[in-house]
Parts: structure tokens; C-alpha cells; sequence
């Protein structure tokens, strides 16, 4: 049984994947993949929306990091909008918040990623 929902956004200059549920070792997986696929069809632009995240372990963490990294070698971004609770202190802990550009919202990170040049409507 799979505790995490994954939604993908497709927007003409950017992609949103939401996050709802636990991301942990069992689901982790399914976000690696769906976040390849994005980057395999030349979706370089990815926010990542945790606002409905219940809970993050390491390995979720891995996964996103593994995707900021690919982004980045793609001269991509990956950037995540929401972050609170189990991922917000696990990144505190692990010193990882500066790794990843965060946001409050998805709307924030449309603007800081496109300074304001894209419709916010989604």
C-alpha cells in the first residue's frame, strides 16, 4: 500500500509535482521515478509542492536531493514550495535547507523562479 499521492502539473515553462501522504522508503521511489520522467522528457523547471506532506524520512530526502541534483546537471532548478513539519526539521537537521531554494507556496516560486514573468493561474 502506497501512502503517498504524487500529482504532476505539466505548465508551458514549468512542471508542479504535489506531494500528499508520508514520503519514506516505500514511496520514495515513485517520487525518484515520477521526477526522472519529468527530466527525461526535458521538464528541467520542477517545483515541488509539500504542503500536504505528512512525513519525510532520509530516504524521501535522498530522492528530492537526487532530483535537485539532476535538474541542476540539466541547467534546470527543482525548487520546493511548503516546506513544514517532519521535512522542514529534517532539513534543519541534516543542514540541507540552503541545498534547496524554498518557498512558502507554489505562486512564491513561480515568482522567484521567473521573476514575475509567468501567469500565476494554474
Amino acid at each position: 500500500m502506497n501512502r503517498l499521492s504524487i500529482a504532476v502539473n505539466d505548465q508551458p515553462r514549468f512542471a508542479v509535482v504535489s506531494l500528499a501522504g508520508d514520503l519514506d522508503k516505500l514511496s520514495a521511489p515513485d517520487l525518484g521515478e515520477a521526477l526522472s520522467a519529468l527530466l527525461t522528457r526535458g521538464r528541467v523547471h520542477i517545483i515541488v509542492d509539500v504542503h500536504e506532506l505528512r512525513f519525510c524520512d532520509s530516504t524521501g530526502v535522498w530522492a528530492l536531493l537526487s532530483g535537485l541534483r539532476r535538474a541542476y546537471e540539466l541547467k534546470g532548478w527543482l525548487r520546493l514550495a511548503g516546506v513544514h513539519g517532519f521535512l522542514g526539521r529534517l532539513l534543519d537537521l541534516t543542514r540541507l535547507r540552503d541545498a534547496f531554494p524554498i518557498d512558502a507556496n507554489v505562486d512564491e516560486s513561480v515568482l522567484r523562479a521567473f521573476e514575475g514573468n509567468v501567469p500565476l493561474s494554474l
